[in-house]
């Protein structure tokens, strides 16, 4: 699908192994959190649904420092802290705490599973060497079906309906057509960006979603924008920018770290060689 739609090359195949376990740990994972972020937004509000999706980044960031050995600098941590406030002004003018503790426990459950997922992404695509579209192409339609089997019990559960029971109609049919398409792009760009960012970083430009949403909202649906929610958005953009900056500053540090370290290798190198020819100049010959 990636090559068809110019998002990755065309003559790219469902090259590579994706062994049996990775395949069914991230499809586990991957539906247990599209389960709990539909499921969340469902039982809570949409402000609590957007503010627990604050607890991605810290929990992402958490993860990867403590198991994956990724590196976050001071003005890294920054920026992060920076980009969670601004986005949680935005979200918090219209927070009013009245979800119940199931509700509590879906988001927390929702933001374990989403973090994970993202991480699980872009390690298994550097652990087996495949690219995002193989990816993709291995573990969509497992995960399609696992959820085909899955949603009508989940939703006789939590509704005490079925989608079976609801009757079609031609504009349902066109939403629904439309919602898939943008699914595809979303799943083909989420896995792109994990595969050559890390998940906090795509966790911080994809809160620019959030801050869009309010603003298409004020320009073309006559919704209403305060001053503490432009001063969340100004803060929001400038964090994910500050970030964006912060993050190619230490890598830069770090590849010349890197440079030092394989220089100064060489020298050693060099001249332990120089002190091995040395008796041979003189004329002598080396002990053993």
């Amino acid at each position: 699908m990636a090559p068809l739609i110019g998002l990755g090359k065309k003559k790219e195949k469902l090259e590579g192994h994706l062994p049996l376990m990775d395949l069914v740990i991230f499809t586990v994972v991957a539906n247990v959190s599209i389960i709990s972020l539909n499921t969340s937004l469902m039982v809570n509000s949409v402000a609590f649904y957007q503010i627990a999706k604050l607890g991605i980044i810290p929990f992402t960031a958490t993860v990867e420092a403590t198991f994956f050995g990724k590196e976050f600098s001071g003005l890294m941590k920054l920026a992060i802290a920076v980009t969670l406030v601004g986005v949680g002004l935005v979200t918090v003018a219209e927070f009013n705490v009245s979800s119940t503790f199931f509700g509590c426990l879906v988001a927390l459950c929702s933001i374990i599973s989403s973090a994970m997922q993202q991480i699980l992404c872009g390690w298994y695509q550097k652990k087996n060497s495949i690219s995002a579209g193989t990816l993709l192409g291995k573990t969509a339609p497992v995960q399609g079906l696992s959820m085909l089997l899955l949603s009508p019990l989940l939703d006789k559960l939590l509704t005490g309906s079925t989608v079976f029971n609801y009757e079609i109609s031609m504009p349902a049919l066109v939403f629904v057509a439309l919602s898939c398409s943008c699914a595809v792009l979303v799943n083909v760009s989420q896995f792109l960006c994990l595969g050559r960012f890390t998940a906090v970083t795509y966790q911080v430009v994809g809160h620019a979603k959030t801050v869009l949403v309010l603003l298409v909202g004020w320009a073309f649906f006559g919704g209403h924008i305060s001053l503490q929610q432009v001063g969340g958005i100004l803060l929001a953009i400038g964090g994910m920018s500050f970030y964006g900056y912060a993050s190619n500053k230490f890598k830069a540090v770090k590849d010349a770290e890197k440079m030092r370290e394989k220089h100064k290798s060489r020298e050693d190198l060099e001249s332990a060689e120089l002190d091995a020819q040395k008796p041979l100049v003189n004329g002598s010959t080396p002990h053993k």
